[in-house]
């Protein structure tokens, strides 16, 4: 059960992380300096936004659920960075842009904004995703599933908007593992960043 903290108690690790005896705050803080950073070309807003889910990530270290917290806002964070690099054609009648996060990053991607190999960690990703696939294979007596030909871009325009989607509107409170809920910041660390030149003036 979720509950408060008391205040006795409030600057002390959330005890759920003994269940991940290795893991150490001074990790956290070296997972996010290597594969969190927003490089200058990218607006300040945008960055200023990223900064707050990284650091509530990190928080998580005192409140467990705050590192799903952070992977909710990074979808978010994500639609923002779309709607401010691909600024809307047309609004509807209300002044607002009609466009979903599908949109967006289909968007994106005929711009030539998202690429495949803009993401420095889909090589391990699939390296690990084809390992984990290969032991299941041997455990379970079958053959390997063959290769995806689905670009690693297609599939997150395909996936993030039903997780942006279901983190909109819950029907439950949701509680994950420090680790996976990184690989969304990273993620969305990697889109972000190829938006915008590393080089272009702030």
């Amino acid at each position: 059960m979720v509950s408060v903290k008391k205040l006795e108690q409030f600057f002390e690790r959330d005890p759920t992380h003994e269940f991940f005896s290795a893991l150490t705050l001074e990790h956290l803080y070296e997972c996010i300096s290597q594969y969190c950073t927003l490089h200058e070309g990218v607006p300040e807003d945008i960055r200023d936004y990223f900064h707050v889910v990284v650091s509530l990530y990190l928080y998580g270290w005192l409140y467990y659920p705050f590192y799903m917290l952070a992977s909710e806002r990074s979808l978010f964070a994500v639609e923002l960075a779309l709607r401010k690099r691909l600024p809307a054609k047309k609004l509807d009648k209300k002044g607002r842009d009609r466009r979903s996060l599908a949109d967006l990053l289909r968007e994106a991607k005929d711009a030539g904004l998202l690429r495949d190999e803009g993401f420095p960690s889909l090589e391990n990703r699939r390296k690990n995703a084809q390992e984990l696939d290969e032991q299941i294979a041997r455990i379970s007596g079958r053959d390997p599933e063959p290769e995806s030909q689905l670009s690693y871009v297609e599939g997150l325009i395909q996936t993030l908007p039903q997780l942006r989607n279901r983190f909109a509107h819950p029907n439950m409170q949701l509680i994950m593992p420090p680790g996976p809920m990184l690989d969304s910041l990273i993620v969305t660390a990697e889109i972000i960043n190829q938006l915008w030149l590393a080089s272009a003036s702030k």
